[in-house]
């Protein structure tokens, strides 16, 4: 996965959207968004829309600037170094760190909620 896919899931996620419904939105299939988040092709021909969508710069989805344009927080050497070693994983670690980001993600989501 390289960085353009990881900050794609990151937007959505933010955004609380699924996959479809930013596939409906830039005027392309599930599949081929899929695609986008998996780092198996670059959205070039669609990056126009997803940053409409993001709010963000071409440059931010597309790794050449560290900061969105709206990103309101301050840098996070953390963050960046898990990044990092999240981009080190094997495919099938990478699967179980997702599924254990998920599952902790909507955890905390309903506790926020009551």
């Amino acid at each position: 996965m390289n960085i353009s896919a990881m900050r794609l899931r990151m937007l959505r996620q933010q955004m609380g959207l699924s996959q479809q419904k930013v596939a409906d939105a830039i005027g392309i299939t599930r599949t081929a968004y899929n695609k986008y988040e998996s780092g198996a092709i670059r959205p070039n021909q669609k990056i126009r829309e997803l940053c409409d969508l993001f709010h963000v710069s071409a440059d931010y989805i597309l790794g050449n600037d560290e900061t969105s344009k709206e990103e309101a927080a301050p840098p996070n050497p953390h963050a960046d170094d898990q990044i990092r070693k999240y981009l080190g994983l094997s495919d099938s670690g990478r699967s179980i760190v997702d599924i254990t980001l998920d599952a902790v993600y909507q955890l905390e989501r309903k506790k926020s909620k009551n």
